[in-house]
């Protein structure tokens, strides 16, 4: 069998797979980026004991393997009568492992606003969170967008150790396959070839996105749209 009929005979349980490795890339990345805001802004915040603990947090997600923290999360507690969904579980451990991550992506961008703006926000007696919500987030969604990109394909590609804990995700649909055909090589090049379009996808959004948000490229924008009722007015016209 080629990888052309493999495609053909199994393209059903491979979407199948490929939606729920969506589905898992989506709910990690919203968990990992709530988490990882609220634990950015602990870590800046005055209390030295939340800071100690967001610290302890980050260095201990970010020093253990996420596997380990996925058999910790279904395994370990199902052990001591907490028993969590496969689904549930693997988006937990998942999001905690990447919301470590993303806590330092959000401080980095939070620290990168000149404090000079937030003396001016403060002047004029905003709330702290009128602060972060109006002056703060804003610009810093704008510098962390790169690294971001780069933390939501991680989190695509790390879904594929759900694979270990029997979800029927991309991973362990081609696995299971090429068991069944032998034929291991075409399961796991249309897998990668999946895998891959979803982060060039990924790509792709956040490009346009930073392109939007980009000052310089709005402040383009506006001018061709001036420019382009003159020019067609100045070619249109009689000449002189």
């Amino acid at each position: 069998m080629s990888i052309i009929d493999i495609a053909r005979e199994y393209w059903r349980p491979l979407l199948d797979g490929f939606w729920l490795t969506c589905q898992l890339a989506l709910a990690t990345t919203a968990v990992g980026t709530a988490v990882g805001l609220l634990t950015a802004v602990a870590r800046l915040s005055r209390w030295r004991v939340l800071r100690g603990l967001m610290t302890a947090y980050i260095a201990v997600f970010r020093g253990t393997p996420p596997l380990l923290q996925l058999f910790i999360v279904y395994f370990s507690l199902a052990q001591w009568g907490l028993v969590i969904p496969g689904f549930t579980a693997a988006v937990l451990a998942l999001g905690l492992y990447a919301g470590a991550y993303t806590a330092e992506i959000f401080r980095a961008g939070i620290q990168a606003i000149p404090h000079g703006q937030v003396e001016a926000a403060n002047s004029i007696a905003m709330t702290k969170t009128q602060v972060y919500r109006h002056v703060i987030l804003p610009q810093a969604v704008r510098i962390i967008i790169p690294p971001m990109t780069n933390q939501v394909i991680f989190n695509l590609k790390a879904t594929s150790l759900v694979v270990t804990i029997a979800i029927p995700d991309l991973m362990y649909v081609a696995y299971n396959g090429a068991a069944y055909t032998f034929r291991s090589a075409e399961f796991y090049t249309l897998a990668g070839i999946l895998y891959f379009s979803a982060a060039l996808a990924i790509g792709q959004v956040a490009k346009y996105a930073e392109e939007r948000l980009d000052p310089a490229t709005r402040k383009r924008r506006r001018a061709a749209k001036v420019s382009e009722p003159a020019l067609a007015s100045g070619f249109g016209g009689p000449a002189t």
